[in-house]
């Protein structure tokens, strides 16, 4: 196919917008590849700052009540123990019971 002065005259000018249509569309790819990273960017810094799992604050003195009412129980089981071993004890005396017989 040959090409002839007049198309050739009208071809020129259109080879300059068809290349600024290939160089806009490269660089609006670019663009959105840039964007894409930037916004994935920032989601990893946000998730990186961000705490997922914190500690309540009022924890450490539900805590603490719970740990002094755990050593109250215990203490009280130590107490209570004692008390009946020493019951237990007198209890074994009081079992053995003496029979009095009047004649």
């Amino acid at each position: 196919m040959s090409i002839k002065p007049v198309d050739f005259q009208v071809m020129l000018p259109k080879t300059a917008e068809v290349a600024k249509m290939a160089n806009d569309e490269q660089h609006r790819n670019h663009a959105l590849q840039q964007q894409t990273y930037n916004n994935t960017q920032h989601k990893v810094d946000d998730n990186l700052r961000q705490v997922y799992a914190q500690e309540k604050t009022s924890e450490p003195g539900i805590r603490e009540k719970q740990e002094k009412k755990r050593e109250n129980k215990k203490e009280e089981k130590k107490k209570n123990s004692a008390n009946y071993t020493k019951n237990k004890k007198l209890t074994a005396d009081e079992q053995s019971s003496t029979i009095d017989i009047r004649l």
